[in-house]
């Protein structure tokens, strides 16, 4: 669970040090899956800063439901267990 900024701190360097806490973290990962994850959310947030359209949006969950019905998904005990191991 994140700790509370300290009250003498800026935002931003609260913002640093989070994100450096995450890179370790994410560099720990051991599961492609959750990897992959993370990547796909981080360049949707970071690459595409237009609203997406309603027929896009329903192509994206039409191919998210295509991957979980392949098999291609993470179970949330697997996502605890990795985060347990941080």
């Amino acid at each position: 669970m994140p700790t509370p900024p300290a009250k003498n701190k800026s935002k931003k360097i609260v913002l640093e040090d989070e994100k450096s806490v995450l890179a370790i973290k994410l560099l720990s990962l051991k599961d492609e899956a959750v990897v992959h994850a993370f990547h796909v959310l981080f360049d949707d947030l970071t690459s595409n800063p237009q609203r997406t359209s309603k027929a896009q949006y329903n192509k994206e969950i039409d191919a998210a439901v295509k991957r979980v019905r392949n098999g291609k998904f993470v179970s949330n005990d697997e996502v605890m267990n990795e985060l347990d191991s941080w």
